[in-house]
């Protein structure tokens, strides 16, 4: 009965609580969505497939940033600082419609602005003062615009027109495949330099695929936005972002340790399936820490509201649980008592049986049916007191036809 008791509190512990075992790894808290920008299986959908638009219509646009700004300039010194990312991106495309504009990574002093116009992937409006640095993944042909051909990775400062770009298909990755595509983004300060790595696989492969010399001392302000942005254009197709780390570094020094050989970033968005070899120096910037710490904060509060419910909840299921487990014991015990006092019955019966004497025992028993022994008399028959041997009280029916040939019947009394 313990054991069947011990069961069902599993039983019913898993089936009221199975979240807690399948406990969701995208902290949405942490990211600001913008556009048509929405969470979607552990990941961002910056844009949504839809139907074919007039090349006369506004662009689809969604964007999504860390909800904390992040310093990324040392005022004091003018150095920039150091920054490596990881994240994983897919682009799913409509059959039926062309490609959309692409997606890019974007680092920007202004999340509230962007372009509408074709092509941009929602990039700063060209005509504002927004100072930003923009990694390109662009699956959309605009001569216009400086792009090589439609399946290019490119980087922009302060402009859509690209300072550096790659045609991927010459590197054997394709764009617009709809595979999971993973990306490293490295900047050195100390060197001015930017690399971009890509690979289908969870490794980092050993060269990069564009590499660019740039000072972002110069172009980037205290504070600045991080996230992504895409478009679609006249086209359609659903950009998707997971697996997200990030991490700044300041006062890097060059040494023989790569960038990513130390430390994890810090996780903005983690699918269920983070990448075990996604690692990242150690070196973190103070404006990073106290948004850490913060977010640290939040999750242990959230954490300990859930502890709290869960507490509660398992006591209340262990009191339920309890009661029914004492109804089930005393219905047992109830249920044996019966048995018990059936089987005590029927033994009482089975003494209580007449037994056959014979006509000497009886006459012995009774001192030979003297007058003395009558204990009740009736028209048809005489009932005696009798005492056998062995100290048992009898009580002796008898009549005169019955003892002239059985003998007499004994009762035992009690």
């Amino acid at each position: 009965m313990q054991l069947s008791c011990q069961f069902l509190y599993w039983v019913v512990l898993f089936s009221l609580f199975p979240s807690l075992y399948s406990l969701p790894l995208l902290p949405t808290n942490n990211i600001s969505l913008y556009g048509n920008a929405l969470f979607r299986n552990n990941g961002i959908s910056l844009t949504q497939e839809t139907t074919c638009l007039p090349s006369s219509s506004l662009a689809d646009i969604g964007r999504a940033f860390y909800v904390f700004p992040i310093r990324f300039l040392d005022l004091k010194t003018g150095a920039a600082s150091s920054f490596s990312s990881h994240f994983s991106f897919s682009i799913i495309p409509n059959p039926l419609c062309p490609f959309g504009d692409g997606i890019v990574f974007l680092i920007t002093s202004n999340a509230d602005s962007f372009s509408f116009s074709n092509g941009y992937m929602g990039l700063p409006n060209p005509q504002g003062q927004d100072s930003f640095l923009a990694v390109e993944f662009d699956t959309s042909f605009n001569p216009s615009l400086g792009d090589i051909n439609g399946n290019h990775i490119a980087v922009d400062v302060n402009s859509v027109v690209s300072l550096a770009s790659i045609d991927v298909l010459s590197k054997g990755f394709d764009l617009k495949s709809g595979r999971r595509i993973r990306v490293w983004i490295e900047y050195r300060d100390s060197a001015k330099l930017i690399q971009i790595w890509v690979s289908y696989s969870l490794t980092k492969p050993p060269s990069p695929i564009l590499v660019a010399q740039i000072d972002l001392s110069k172009d980037f302000q205290e504070f600045m936005h991080v996230g992504f942005s895409a478009s679609n254009g006249p086209g359609s197709a659903m950009h998707m972002v997971d697996q997200w780390r990030f991490k700044t570094f300041t006062a890097y020094q060059p040494s023989m340790n790569p960038m990513d050989a130390i430390e994890q970033g810090y996780c903005f968005m983690c699918s269920p399936d983070p990448d075990p070899k996604d690692l990242f120096n150690s070196i973190p910037d103070q404006t990073h820490k106290t948004s850490h710490k913060l977010k640290l904060k939040l999750k242990l509060g959230t954490m300990g509201v859930a502890l709290v419910c869960l507490v509660i909840s398992v006591v209340i299921v262990t009191a339920i649980l309890a009661v029914v487990c004492y109804f089930i014991i005393m219905r047992k015990k109830r249920r044996v008592g019966r048995r018990r006092k059936r089987s005590q019955t029927g033994l009482f019966q089975m003494n209580n049986v007449p037994t056959r004497l014979s006509l000497a025992e009886i006459k012995s028993a009774t001192l030979g049916f003297h007058r003395s022994r009558i204990v009740g008399e009736g028209a048809s028959a005489v009932v005696y007191k009798g005492s056998l041997p062995c100290g048992e009280a009898v009580a002796v029916k008898s009549t005169s036809t019955w003892f002239s040939s059985k003998g007499g019947a004994v009762r035992g009394l009690s």
